[in-house]
């Protein structure tokens, strides 16, 4: 179609082409027959295009046409529209990353914006409504410009429940020395203009939080496993912090990690009080430490009887591309497909107790619905995680609590999986 990108092979970046568009295929590297899986240095596979939800056709013979050949280096931004007659106002598309950008900078300017619970006329459930007004109007024409997206114009108000969105106050995790998957989060936050501030364990457990956030971001290795004793064990590897009096006073505040006597007590108020919680990755662990009726799916029983993990010479999967199949319904998950690519690294998957669903008590987000879910990468023992839940929701008290096992954030690329996160940034009225 008009306006696509062709990047043609022929030329001295090959290789990096093919990088970014095509899986990449590990071996399977045992060190011996039996042994345990030889660890990557890195990542396995991280095809860009699939992380970021890029749509292409492989053309495997030469062709040409009426190409414009773009500058090296220029940044490309898509065309944007805005429809000259509107008026009832304007809808933006809930699958374009950058609408966020446009309504966070709308709600900045106090202007009204609503979402669209079912959809309206060719808008998807998720959908933006701004009505019209001069200003909205003068904002959008700036952001389709700037950003790239299309403000579609509408007749009439669309029918149906609309439900206002409101800004929330957000509190993303950081930890002293610097988290690098909070630093990437608050990255994320800047570019797409959400107003956040960084919160410490020290600041969560003096309590209150619910007078002061509306939702709290815990990335990947915020939140400990449950019964471990050992503080260097608790995180992932991190280094024992500094003695306090070695440290200057402005970095003090930062000192401290999630504990399970101090710590998840006040995020557990926090929720039972209306607030929101989202984990990524390993911090899966709260729902452990609230006692959600959820478990390990990826576990065995021995022949004591007891439950372990499945060892590394059965299921392996360092960061890899994988394919999820998602309730495009849900408000988590509104503007994505019915099925995408996520950043996956040892990420947490879980079974549901038999009646949790029937319950209320846990609502399904993301699951794997097949045996063969590699797309880009090494998956050792993939078919243990057919029929795994891999995000979920579930009400605490007053509050709800998202649990998202992959790295949705995957170091600010990973942009087919921002709305996991971006969806539950804003409040109703």
């Amino acid at each position: 179609p008009a306006g696509s990108f062709i990047v043609k092979t022929a030329q001295s970046f090959r290789p990096h082409v093919l990088d970014m568009f095509e899986p990449q295929d590990h071996p399977n590297d045992f060190p011996y027959p039996g042994g345990p899986p030889t660890r990557p240095y890195d990542a396995a596979g991280w095809t860009l295009a699939y992380q970021m939800g890029v749509q292409f056709d492989r053309v495997l013979n030469a062709f040409d046409g009426p190409f414009q050949r773009i500058p090296y280096g220029e940044l490309q931004t898509p065309v944007g529209k805005i429809d000259a007659a509107a008026p009832a106002g304007y809808t933006l598309s809930s699958r374009a990353n950058n609408s966020f950008i446009a309504v966070n900078d709308l709600l900045g300017a106090g202007i009204p914006v609503f979402r669209l619970p079912q959809g309206s006329g060719s808008s998807e459930a998720g959908a933006f409504y701004v009505p019209a007004s001069p200003k909205a109007k003068s904002l959008l024409e700036k952001s389709a410009k700037e950003l790239g997206i299309e403000a579609l114009g509408v007749a009439k108000k669309p029918m149906g429940t609309m439900t206002k969105v409101a800004p929330m106050r957000i509190a993303l995790w950081d930890t002293y020395g610097g988290s690098m998957p909070s630093g990437w989060v608050r990255l994320l936050m800047e570019q797409y203009h959400f107003p956040m501030e960084v919160i410490y364990s020290q600041a969560i457990d003096e309590g209150s939080l619910r007078k002061k956030y509306d939702v709290i971001i815990f990335v990947t290795r915020a939140i400990p496993a449950v019964g471990i004793g050992r503080p260097e064990g608790e995180y992932g590897g991190f280094v024992r912090e500094p003695k306090v009096e070695e440290i200057p006073d402005n970095f003090r505040p930062s000192l401290g990690r999630i504990t399970a006597n101090k710590s998840i007590p006040q995020i557990k108020k926090f929720l039972e009080e209306g607030g929101k919680v989202v984990t990524i990755g390993s911090s899966a662990n709260l729902a452990y430490h609230l006692g959600l009726p959820v478990r390990n799916a990826l576990t065995e029983m021995t022949n004591t009887g007891t439950e372990r993990p499945l060892p590394a010479e059965k299921y392996y999967i360092p960061g890899s591309i994988l394919r999820v199949t998602l309730d495009s319904t849900q408000t988590a998950t509104w503007g994505m497909a019915s099925q995408t690519d996520v950043y996956f690294d040892s990420s947490p998957v879980f079974r549901l107790a038999p009646d949790a669903i029937a319950k209320g008590q846990v609502k399904p987000l993301v699951w794997f619905s097949t045996n063969k879910p590699l797309r880009s990468g090494w998956a050792w023992g993939q078919t243990y995680l057919q029929d795994g839940i891999t995000a979920f929701e579930a009400p605490i008290g007053a509050g709800k609590l998202t649990v998202v096992g992959p790295e949705i954030t995957f170091r600010a690329q990973s942009q087919g999986t921002f709305k996991l996160l971006f969806n539950q940034l804003y409040g109703t009225n």
